[in-house]
């Protein structure tokens, strides 16, 4: 057998080639496959074609390798003699074919595109990658062939790498953004080991070791808008002069568009961000394809009317260098903001009225591309644009229980005094603050509603404008949702009257989503009977809608009134079909749902963490039975870890998970709404001194006050408050006397002078 590798267009050697020295991960089927066809003397010839970096040139080598073996093993000669030839160009095929045949050999080619005259053109497709993941299910994950061919190029480089529960998350990111492409793997692997995973992920539009999208720096602030290298230098100008001579014009002015786009895009995209008029497009971009300058794969991508099923990448080589900082982008830049701010609009009206699988795709897809919008529009000055468009994700956000990452950059707020000005800042505040909400942080959600009510009180136009309504609601909702704890009566006031304020500003959806937050402050304040009309009306009037994600969501609620209501029965069926409503908005929608009720700001601060981390390991296993393609990971369960193992320590996140692994999802559902979960506490052992240090937090005092009212030390006070904080389920002093002011009970003037006070411990009920 004659074994020949002869590159037509002279290639670089791979970053690492001793990665794919030892075994062919994942590709067993393929491997088979090729062996039989080579085998079959009514086959001359295969060629294999693919996505740059799919691995073509090692599968040849490995099956040449076994067809050679399998001879030698049996102690017979091979069929007939096989020439393998490396990156073979279409037109050469067919006259190699011919040669071979009349020889007697068989021809194993590679080549990136196929060739009309091949007699079987085999495709070699990416690995594939992770579609979720979780930490309890480790080993599982790293036996995912795109996994093991990143570890395996890792460790050629640092031997001692593994993947661990804290790497994971970055480690799939980077497999997913990546596609499975075996070559682009391993360059990451080789960037990786240099220079930090981190880097890997920023590349690639991550956030460093979270390894969720966005464009986070260390700092806590946002990185620039100007990211990826423009293309006179960058990743996309080093490729087209391989094939086909010189760009032409609109092919060049495409080309320099793409590294404005994170994490892939769609046609639609390219051209509205390129201005390239409708009927020049179609050529310019089927030239860039066939010079393997972008690549188009079977994968969503979000276009103003829904979504498509395609979408173009670049290939991916290495770091993109810095774009010029001399204006020239400026214009695409802001085509590509304004774009998907467009986008993002609609999707929002298409979630309102009902048309919600595409939407939900559209902004799930393209939410790397998003964010660098906010981003852009902000770093521009356009501060309006960009707090619409905050305002789009952040209703995503809520939806999908995902809290934004780009809330902190305030610096481009306008300065003026005007009434636009005081609006924006407004707007802003109260973006932040429900972000902060959304992110299990009460307290920084509170001081930036303080300041919320500050600019309003600065001007009377605030409340003249034609906003003014929606945003008093948003307002007393907010105040609401993080003041229940001091004042749970005032809380529904407030949540009732936003609803109606929001009927008032036609936005109904949003009203019905209120309503089901004063139903949880219903139960929280033991009144399950008016909290489950309120669920009931928000389910009658969301069927009406034909909206199946507030139906599901409502019917969630209706479990969790029912299960605080001593009736597991009727729980369990509520939790049952609202599942069975969410299932078909995919695997994203449904934990949304899901990790949004547990995790709901009126749920006791104690149980919320600990419930979704249950709930994370409870769903990972059922996420089986729910739609989804595999060749568009959803992540659904791995977005939402690192905001939830933020809020425990690493003990009770891991025991949480595992907990709701061992835990079927409806069992665990009904779990929620039992006393010690739905807020409405069982009576709770408080000692006398836990009560008497509650009762003077409730009177103001501090701690050093309080420990010279009691002639205890201050250490002292601070333990008995911690203890009295972890039995009443609360999580700030705040909550310490809101409890108090809600039992009822008193101990006299004296706070506990009598000694009667140290007999017997107190009930808290």
């Amino acid at each position: 057998m004659t074994s020949l590798f002869e590159s037509t267009v002279p290639q670089p050697e791979p970053a690492d080639h001793r990665a794919f020295a030892g075994e062919l991960f994942g590709r067993a089927r393929e491997t088979a496959e090729l062996l039989r066809l080579l085998a079959d003397p009514t086959v001359p010839g295969v060629l294999l074609h693919g996505l740059p970096g799919s691995g073509k040139t090692r599968l040849a080598s490995a099956v040449a390798e076994q067809y050679r073996a399998a001879g030698t093993a049996t102690g017979t000669p091979c069929p007939a003699s096989l020439l393998t030839v490396d990156q073979i160009e279409p037109d050469e095929y067919p006259e190699l074919l011919t040669r071979c045949a009349s020889s007697g050999a068989k021809l194993l080619a590679t080549g990136r595109l196929p060739s009309t005259g091949a007699d079987v053109a085999y495709r070699v497709d990416p690995l594939a990658v992770p579609v979720d993941w979780s930490p309890i299910d480790l080993d599982a994950f790293c036996r995912i062939p795109s996994v093991q061919v990143f570890t395996a190029a890792r460790q050629a480089w640092s031997p001692c790498f593994t993947v661990t529960a804290r790497n994971q998350q970055a480690v799939g990111r980077i497999c997913v953004e990546l596609r499975g492409l075996p070559g682009a793997l391993v360059v990451a692997a080789r960037v990786a080991a240099l220079e930090g995973i981190g880097t890997v992920l920023t590349a690639l539009g991550g956030a460093g070791g979270d390894g969720a999208a966005g464009g986070r720096i260390p700092g806590g602030g946002v990185a620039p808008c100007a990211a990826p290298a423009g293309p006179p230098a960058g990743r996309a100008a080093r490729r087209p002069a391989g094939r086909g001579g010189p760009l032409v014009a609109d092919e060049a002015r495409l080309l320099s568009c793409t590294p404005l786009f994170v994490g892939g895009f769609g046609p639609e995209a390219l051209r509205a961000v390129s201005g390239i008029t409708p009927s020049a497009f179609p050529a310019a971009l089927e030239a860039l394809l066939g010079r393997q300058s972008l690549t188009l794969e079977d994968r969503p991508s979000g276009r103003l009317a829904g979504a498509a099923e395609t979408r173009l990448h670049v290939p991916f080589d290495g770091l993109p260098e810095a774009r010029p900082a001399d204006g020239r982008f400026t214009v695409p830049m802001l085509r590509h903001a304004r774009y998907y701010a467009r986008l993002a609009a609609g999707a929002g009206r298409r979630l309102a009225a009902g048309d919600q699988p595409t939407a939900l795709l559209a902004l799930r897809v393209e939410e790397a591309n998003l964010r660098l919008a906010v981003n852009t529009l902000t770093g521009h000055g356009l501060t309006a644009e960009a707090l619409d468009l905050m305002e789009q994700l952040l209703a995503h956000a809520r939806l999908v229980g995902l809290g934004p990452a780009w809330t902190d950059r305030d610096a481009a707020l306008l300065g003026s005094t005007s009434a636009t000005g005081e609006r924006a800042r407004v707007r802003l505040a109260l973006i932040r603050a429900e972000a902060r909400l959304l992110d299990g942080d009460h307290e920084s959600a509170t001081v930036l509603l303080d300041e919320t009510e500050a600019a309003s009180a600065e001007s009377d136009r605030c409340r003249t404008t034609p906003d003014a309504p929606s945003t008093a609601a948003r307002l007393l909702r907010l105040r609401g949702l993080t003041g229940f704890d001091r004042d749970p009566a005032r809380t529904l006031a407030a949540l009732t009257r936003a609803a109606e304020l929001l009927r008032e500003a036609d936005h109904e959806p949003a009203a019905l989503r209120v309503e089901l937050e004063a139903a949880l402050a219903e139960l929280r304040l033991g009144r399950t009977g008016p909290g489950s009309a309120l669920a009931d009306k928000v389910l009658t009037a969301a069927r009406h809608r034909g909206d199946a994600l507030l139906a599901g969501t409502a019917l969630l609620h209706l479990g969790l009134l029912a299960a605080a209501d001593g009736d597991p029965s009727a729980s369990r069926a509520h939790y049952v079909e609202g599942l069975a409503q969410l299932r078909p908005l995919g695997a994203v929608a449904t934990l949304g749902a899901l990790v949004g009720l547990a995790a709901n700001p009126l749920r006791p601060a104690p149980a919320r963490a600990t419930d979704a981390a249950r709930l994370l390991g409870s769903f990972y296993p059922a996420r089986a039975g729910i739609p989804g393609d595999p060749a568009d990971p959803d992540l659904a369960t791995a977005r939402l870890l690192p905001g939830i193992r933020r809020r425990l320590t690493e003990d009770e996140f891991t025991h949480a998970l595992a907990t709701g692994a061992a835990t079927a999802l409806p069992d665990l559902l009904c779990s929620l709404g039992e006393p010690d979960s739905a807020g409405t506490p069982p009576k709770r052992k408080l000692t006398n001194r836990q009560f008497q240090v509650s009762l003077l937090v409730a009177d103001g005092l501090s701690n050093h006050q309080i420990a010279r009212r009691l002639g205890i030390s201050e250490w002292t006070v601070v333990n008995h408050l911690r203890e009295a904080m972890r039995r009443l389920q609360c999580s700030s002093r705040v909550g310490v006397a809101g409890w108090v002011h809600r039992s009822g009970r008193r101990p006299g003037p004296a706070h506990g002078a009598k000694r009667g006070w140290y007999d017997d411990p107190f009930e808290a009920s």
